[in-house]
Order: structure tokens, then sequence, then C-alpha cells
């Protein structure tokens, strides 16, 4: 509960890339029914959004963060380094941090939104990001330092971005451990949490290593996925809105013109859970 006694409200955005736009339309919702959220849970492309939430941008804004993130070149520069270490790991010498794609038009991006020395300390309301240890494989959740870093961190795909390290640890994508991180906001004392989740597709055809990567990671986070939201949902079902918008079409991760569309499936979706919401702030 706050001081005023207000129960605390939780927007938890999972793993989903452009897709977690959607945020978006669930947040012109909250604002219109004058419902403020008291802290904020990314995971992936949703720590991009969720960062943004708290820092307290607006709809316009954050539609803006789309196009600067998400930009056309971002995955065209190959990091031949790493490339080599992997056709040739006995003469360039393989390690565990490869990623087939340079990750620093991604990195500037991120910069450019967020500020190079923007840290966790200058958001309006608590921000958690979640990654993933590389080596154990252990989620692990950041809420202090650099934010953009934080950010790059928990939304690089893991082989085609490579692995960061953050305070002694090697962390790469927190969907591989947790792409729906609802636990995080439990812990954290949220009252009540709006978890806005998505299933990545799968991929109709895989004619490059981009793709191959793709498709082996949708596959794991669709398992992990529906595992940890079934546990989630039996344990705290009475604390937990889920919000999973669908997409019939394609969705790529540098498609900003969807941008308007996905905001919408946001806001519909948000529109079905309101009158529960309401109900459950007002029993708190």
């Amino acid at each position: 509960m706050k001081k005023d006694g207000r129960p605390s409200l939780a927007l938890v955005i999972g793993s989903g890339g452009i897709k977690c736009a959607a945020a978006i339309g669930v947040l012109q919702v909250l604002e219109t029914e004058n419902i403020a959220i008291d802290m904020v849970v990314g995971c992936s492309g949703g720590a991009v959004y969720g960062a943004a939430i708290a820092q307290g941008f607006s709809a316009d804004q954050l539609v803006e963060t789309s196009a600067k993130a998400w930009t056309s070149d971002i995955t065209r520069r190959i990091n031949f380094s790493s490339l080599l270490k992997i056709i040739f790991p006995k003469r360039f010498g393989f390690d565990d941090e490869i990623g087939i794609i340079d990750d620093r038009i991604m990195a500037e991006n991120i910069e450019t939104i967020f500020g190079a020395k923007t840290t966790f300390a200058d958001t309006r309301v608590p921000f958690y990001c979640v990654a993933t240890d590389f080596h154990t494989g252990e989620p692990v959740v950041i809420s202090k330092g650099k934010l953009a870093k934080a950010i790059r961190i928990s939304s690089g795909i893991p082989i085609v971005f490579k692995p960061l390290e953050w305070e002694g640890k090697l962390l790469i994508d927190g969907a591989l451990s947790n792409p729906l991180p609802v636990d995080v906001a439990i812990k954290a004392g949220a009252d009540l949490i709006i978890a806005l989740g998505f299933e990545p597709p799968l991929e109709h055809s895989v004619n490059s290593p981009v793709n191959f990567a793709s498709q082996m990671f949708s596959i794991l986070e669709n398992q992990l996925l529906a595992k940890k939201f079934a546990f989630y949902n039996l344990a705290y079902h009475s604390e937990i809105i889920a919000i999973v918008p669908e997409f019939k079409e394609k969705i790529r991760c540098n498609d900003v013109s969807k941008v308007p569309f996905i905001v919408d499936q946001g806001r519909r979706e948000a529109e079905k859970h309101i009158h529960y919401l309401k109900q459950a702030l007002a029993m708190k």
C-alpha cells in the first residue's frame, strides 16, 4: 500500500520487440481513467518502453521512441570479428562474447532516446530491468546504474548481439530467463500488476543466421513464457491482470510503420480489463 492508502500498481512489459509499443495503448487507457502507475518492470523490448514510461514520456514521445529505437539499419552492420570466430574458432579464438550483428547502432539509438548519463535514479517512478546471466542462466534484475546500458543488455538477442558485462557478470537478453517478469513486481511490493505479454511468432522460412537465431529464440521464449505465466496465474491470480494482444500479421523488429496498429491493439486489450482493474483498485 502507498502512504495515502492507495494500492500500488505495477506495469510489467514483457519481451516482444517493437510489439511492446502496445504499452502506449495501455498507458492511454490508464491516463483516461486517471490511474497512476507506481512502478515499471521491463524485459527485452519491454525495457525500452518501460524505461520511457518510468521517465514520464508522453504517448507522443513514446511513438517517437519507437522510430528512434527500431531504425531500419539496426541489424545491417555485421560484426566481422565475431563472424570470423564462429567460422574459424581455432584460428581467431572463439569466446563467449559473440554477436553476429555489430551492436553500436543499437546502443547509439538507445543513448539518443535516454541519454548516455541518465541513471535509474533519474526515473519518476521505480524502474526494474531484467537481463540473464550468461554463465548461470539466472535472471538478473538491474535497478541502478546507467539506464541506456541496462536497456541495451536486456534487449540484446543472443547470438545476434553480443553479451555485455555488468558488475562482474556477463549478461544477455532477459527474455531467455524471464520473458514476463511478474515476480519482480511482486517482490518489489506491488499490490496489483498489469502484465503485458507477447508470444513471439515463428519464422516462415529460415534463410539467414539472424533468422535461425530468431527462430530458436522464439521457440525457447514461447515455452518459457507459457510455463512461467501459468505459475504466476495459479499463485497470484487475484493480483495479476494479463494483457496479451494478438497480432495475426507478421511484425518485424523495425516495422515502425505498424506502430499505430500496435498501439491500437494494446489500447483495445487494455479496455477489456479496465473495469476489473478499477474494481480491484477499489477493493484493495
